[in-house]
């Protein structure tokens, strides 16, 4: 069964999204593959969607936004307060050793 430019053209949106069978699937495959301008639609068709895509993902929200900053400022945050509590434990150890030291000199 040979289908049209147009049947095909009308498909391409469907074969895209693959909601068509399997058999309308291969039928419109085996169309591409011969007709040149089918293939041209096509390909306008899928590079469409691409940049559609890609203009999806930039466009966030601004609560997203909002929310991703947030995010990142409470990491930040923990990561210096992570910071300042091991080095203060560091700190607490080399003073415990150097007084330790000084008794034990103190003792000789």
């Amino acid at each position: 069964m040979s289908i049209s430019c147009n049947v095909v053209q009308d498909l391409i949106v469907l074969f895209q999204e693959k909601t068509v069978s399997e058999e309308t699937r291969q039928e419109v495959r085996t169309h591409l593959k011969e007709c040149r301008a089918c293939r041209r639609v096509y390909r306008e068709y899928a590079h469409l969607n691409q940049e559609e895509l890609h203009f999806e993902q930039e466009m966030r929200p601004e609560e997203d936004v909002y929310y991703s900053e947030l995010a990142a400022r409470i990491r930040k945050r923990k990561f210096w307060k992570h910071t300042v509590v091991t080095s203060a434990f560091a700190l607490c150890i080399g003073i415990t050793v150097l007084v330790t030291r000084g008794i034990m000199r103190n003792e000789r």
